[in-house]
């Protein structure tokens, strides 16, 4: 079961459709959990997980690089390191570089935790 919503989820990921992702994946409890020094964008629930997200896109002028890794998976965990560089509307250039981890349970995601700087 996670090996297949691990596959599922990068091949989303690829085509960078990211809330429908969300929205077939994840449970409506999910935890989005950011790095330490970014806690206070940490959100719950899967509307507030999808509204981060539209906003977060809705910023991007331009995508300069994006790269999603085959799933590294466990029995009720996988990880993914994704790539994400882009333009901002306020021309600002982004580039992160992390390793995501997600738990699985009842055959959807309740939980992802990023890793970057």
């Amino acid at each position: 079961m996670t090996i297949t919503i691990a596959n599922q989820l990068v091949d989303l990921l690829k085509e960078k459709k990211f809330l429908e992702a969300q929205e077939q994946l994840f449970a409506l409890e999910a935890v989005n959990i950011e790095p330490e020094q970014y806690q206070e964008r940490s959100v719950i629930g899967l509307k507030a997980m999808i509204q981060k997200e539209k906003t977060f896109l809705s910023n991007i002028k331009q995508w300069n690089r994006f790269e999603v890794s085959k799933p590294l998976v466990s029995s009720n965990h996988f990880s993914i390191r994704m790539i994400t560089d882009v333009t901002l509307v306020n021309n600002t250039d982004v580039c992160i570089d992390e390793i995501i981890v997600y738990e699985v349970a009842n055959g959807k995601i309740i939980k992802e935790q990023f890793f970057y700087h």
